[in-house]
C-alpha cells in the first residue's frame, strides 16, 4: 500500500474542507448602514439614530445625524427598529430673571422617536438607507 497517496488524498481532503469552511464563514458578520435623513424635505442638521433589534435580542447600535447624513457601524444584521431624535429651538420664553430662556423640541414627529414602529431589515455588509420624514414644523408656531 502506498502511504505517499493516502497522505496526499487525506491533505486533499483536509484542504477543501478548509477551503469550503473559509468561505462559508468568510464575509462580513456585522452590518454597516448609512445614508441621509431629512425633513419635510430639508436635511436634518443635526440629531441621533438608533436601530433596536425588534425581537429585543442584542445590542442596539446608534450614531450621530449631520448635515443630513449617518453612518452606523458594527450593527448584527436582523430586523431592526428605527428611532430618530433632532431636538430643535423652537422659540424663546421670558425667564424669572427678565432674561429669555430657549425652548427646545423635537423636531422628528413622535411615530419615530420611542414609541417608532418604523422597522428595516438589515443585512451583513453595507446597507443604504434613507429616511424622509414629514409633519408639522415646531420651529413655524
Amino acid at each position: 500500500m502506498d502511504t505517499t497517496m493516502d497522505s496526499m488524498t487525506t491533505f486533499r481532503w483536509l484542504a477543501a474542507t478548509v477551503a469550503v469552511a473559509a468561505v462559508m464563514g468568510c464575509g462580513p458578520r456585522t452590518s454597516t448602514v448609512s445614508g441621509t435623513v431629512t425633513f419635510n424635505g430639508e436635511a436634518v442638521a443635526n440629531g441621533s439614530i438608533s436601530f433596536f433589534p425588534t425581537d429585543g435580542k442584542g445590542t442596539p447600535a446608534g450614531g450621530l445625524i449631520k448635515d443630513g447624513r449617518y453612518t452606523v457601524t458594527g450593527m448584527m444584521p436582523g430586523e431592526k427598529t428605527v428611532q430618530l431624535s433632532s431636538p430643535v429651538i423652537a422659540g424663546t420664553r421670558k425667564d424669572d430673571y427678565g432674561g429669555e430662556t430657549r425652548i427646545a423640541e423635537e423636531l422628528i414627529p413622535p411615530a419615530w422617536g420611542r414609541a417608532s414602529q418604523n422597522t428595516i431589515t438589515v443585512t451583513a455588509g453595507s446597507n443604504a438607507k434613507d429616511f424622509a420624514v414629514e409633519g408639522p414644523d415646531p420651529r413655524k408656531k
